[in-house]
């Protein structure tokens, strides 16, 4: 008979902070492995906990309190973005009457769990988790509604004659020749079926047209998205220099090399508070030996 494994206690004094303190590092060290952690930085986490805490745990135990956290992240961070103040950062709770509570756990079970307990060390779980189910091209989550922007998807909708959408500058004349040809005699093949199944195969080909278009739509947007991203890096830069690093400071060139990185660091970069920002970027920083 298998034994039976001991309940573990997340709540022990500095275990919470120092398993999002080892995430964050070995993040910033090895990367992700789908949303979470790879397998050898599961294993320096474990080490972390066993030596400062004499903390005992497996991976399957810390990917199940990573995926909680990160359940509950989201539902804080989803309250916190709501309109009205309803969250007070100083006792990092918020202010909702009871039908307020019940409506919002119905579309969410993980808020009646910050109801009962805030979320721990809400500073490390935005380094950790911002973005890490963001829609944009830097981080691309499997939650998303959205297709993702391949290039096989973009090849599928170019060459399609929408009205008000331009082919590509490069597309040769003998694939366009070809397309109205295909056109032609698909319309004229249609005109020898009866009024009913023609009706039909028209609503069917309008259907697919508007379909396209709402792909194309969604690709532009995020298109537009990515460029006005691009943009945030001149709030980081301005932010940096409120700290007072050096050019020669190794945590100064860290920092330009995150910013560079993808939009979600420079996210994180913008929300974190200044006290947290030098440790985030130390904490990369050891990657590449400026530390």
């Amino acid at each position: 008979m298998a034994e039976k494994k001991i309940r573990i206690n997340w709540k022990q004094e500095g275990v919470g902070k120092t398993f999002l303190e080892s995430c964050i590092h070995e993040i910033a060290l090895h990367g992700r492995e789908g949303s979470s952690l790879k397998a050898i930085s599961w294993k320096r986490v474990a080490e972390k906990l066993k030596i400062e805490h004499d903390f005992i745990v497996d991976q399957k135990q810390m990917k199940n309190r990573y995926d909680y956290l990160k359940s509950k992240f989201a539902a804080w961070s989803k309250l916190k973005n709501k309109t009205g103040n309803v969250y007070n950062p100083q006792t990092n709770t918020f202010n909702l009457t009871e039908e307020e509570w019940q409506l919002e756990s119905k579309s969410n079970k993980f808020v009646e769990k910050l109801r009962r307990g805030p979320l721990d060390y809400p500073d490390l779980c935005i380094q950790l988790f911002e973005g890490s189910t963001s829609n944009g091209f830097d981080s691309w989550g499997p939650s998303s509604t959205i297709p993702h922007p391949s290039v096989e998807m973009i090849d599928q909708i170019a060459p399609l004659d929408i009205d008000g959408t331009q082919m590509e500058h490069g597309a040769s004349e003998e694939s366009s020749d070809r397309s109205k040809h295909k056109r032609k005699s698909s319309t004229e093949g249609v005109s020898y079926e009866s009024s009913g199944r023609s009706k039909k195969g028209k609503q069917t080909f309008n259907a697919h047209l508007m379909e396209v278009g709402e792909d194309i739509r969604k690709v532009a947007n995020m298109l537009l998205e990515k460029h006005n991203q691009s943009n945030d890096i001149h709030a980081c830069m301005e932010k940096m220099e409120t700290l007072g690093w050096e050019e020669s400071d190794a945590k100064y060139q860290t920092a330009i090399f995150l910013f560079g990185e993808s939009a979600d660091l420079r996210k994180v970069w913008l929300e974190l508070k200044p006290h947290t920002c030098e440790m985030w970027v130390k904490n990369a920083g050891t990657k590449y030996g400026l530390f």
